[in-house]
């Protein structure tokens, strides 16, 4: 039996992808193994939506060949579809599969292994069972992107939005709930944009609501233009949308704003934001932002600063801007050096923790319901789950509590997580 390993780099997206092609080949009789261990075939989902992102796609094929000389090396993702002919000239690598051709890679793979029969598996995107070692299942509703982002290139390696059937939407959650999972993450490259025959998001998310049992639905990365009042009116009505709205600002500089082609202004983004806090119970939003956009003077930054400061931000994900060569930005004026980069970097990080735990000391008065994995925190040996507004909660407790939603009675903020008690 064939032994195969897989490494994702990059977004839920990536994730989400890797476990179908899992799914699978071990459908056709191959056996999964942690990446650390010998396999016959190594599969890189790859990403290259910054630097780093390419240079750890790099390294893992490196590394793979380096474990099992012998074996097969195959990569996907963002970065095969970009650059295709760099990584198909380098000795390291075996196959290179374009995304789009990933919902034909069994047919590619049958290529390498003659012996397996492709027909019992077919090309296409059959509904997700399981997810390997994740609590939460991730379904994916759309791919894609028209946005144009100066400093991006996802279009470039995702293609143009389309949207999927909502039937197979449904039917894949109604799988993974059937299976145990009891909570649903709607992920995409732009699922704010979803749209098939007459549904978009929020009515969706209204069909998955009637239509199946999952506990818990939570959104992935949602634009600012995208969260409308019908949106909001769903997530104030129904529990079961999880308070969690990671809305992407990029920077607090309108000036800015409108060089990296972002479709609104910090104004339309506090109103959105206000909006959402005023009407969602217990409600947490979360921030991407890219520090060192060419031409972001120090009062273009300072002005990100002080947004960040005075909004209902509570939570950040700070990037340094990764100059990509075929994003339009590489040829702006107003390049930033890197030591500045990463001093605002820092500045920015440091008022991203100082909102984050403001926002856990403001959640300490309620029992924060949390869906517990099925592992116990490395450091502190307890119980370790997500509330539904995305905190981070550990506890005393029992593996009996493993992939289930309870109670838990926060008693201290520690190390930007909330530990607690079990609720009796």
């Amino acid at each position: 039996m064939a032994r195969v390993s897989f490494y994702t780099v990059g977004c839920k997206l990536n994730q989400y992808e890797t476990e179908l092609i899992a799914q699978k080949l071990v459908d056709l009789g191959f056996e999964r193994v942690n990446w650390a261990q010998s396999a016959d075939l190594y599969i890189i989902n790859s990403c290259t939506v910054t630097k780093k992102a390419a240079a750890d796609s790099r390294r893992k094929l490196f590394a793979a060949k380096r474990q099992s000389p012998n074996a097969k090396v195959i990569i996907t993702g963002c970065y095969a579809q970009i650059c295709s002919e760099l990584l198909g000239s380098m000795p390291e690598v075996d196959l290179v599969v374009c995304n789009d051709d990933k919902d034909k890679i069994i047919s590619k793979i049958s290529q390498i292994y003659p012996d397996i029969d492709a027909d019992l598996c077919p090309n296409g995107k059959p509904a997700l069972r399981s997810l390997h070692k994740h609590s939460r299942a991730l379904i994916k509703i759309q791919d894609g992107c028209n946005q144009h982002c100066s400093y991006c290139v996802i279009p470039l390696g995702r293609g143009s939005e389309r949207s999927r059937d909502y039937n197979e939407i449904i039917e894949e959650i109604n799988t993974v709930a059937s299976n145990g999972y009891k909570e649903a993450i709607l992920t995409g490259v732009h699922i704010g944009r979803y749209r098939y025959d007459n549904d978009n998001l929020a009515s969706l998310l209204q069909r998955i609501l009637d239509e199946t049992d999952i506990e818990r639905l939570r959104l992935s990365s949602v634009e600012v233009n995208e969260v409308d009042d019908r949106l909001i009116g769903l997530a104030s009505e129904n529990k079961r949308i999880c308070p969690h709205f990671h809305i992407p600002l990029q920077s607090g500089s309108d000036k800015i704003l409108k060089s990296m082609n972002r479709p609104y202004k910090t104004d339309r983004y506090r109103e959105v934001a206000e909006k959402l806090k005023s009407e969602v119970s217990n409600a947490m939003i979360g921030a991407d932002i890219i520090v060192g956009f060419p031409g972001e003077g120090e009062r273009e930054f300072e002005s990100t600063l002080g947004f960040v400061e005075n909004s209902p931000i509570d939570y950040l994900h700070v990037f340094s801007y990764s100059d990509h060569p075929q994003a339009r930005s590489h040829n702006f004026n107003g390049q930033i050096k890197g030591d500045i980069i990463k001093e605002r970097n820092h500045r920015l990080t440091i008022l991203g923790n100082l909102k984050w735990n403001r926002f856990l000391k403001s959640q300490m008065n309620r029992d924060l319901p949390v869906l517990f994995e099925k592992r116990f925190a490395k450091e502190t040996g307890m119980l370790t789950g997500l509330s539904d507004n995305y905190i981070r909660v550990e506890c005393p407790g029992h593996e009996s509590c493993f992939n289930s939603i309870k109670y838990v009675s926060p008693r201290k903020v520690r190390d930007g997580r909330i530990t607690g008690v079990l609720k009796r």
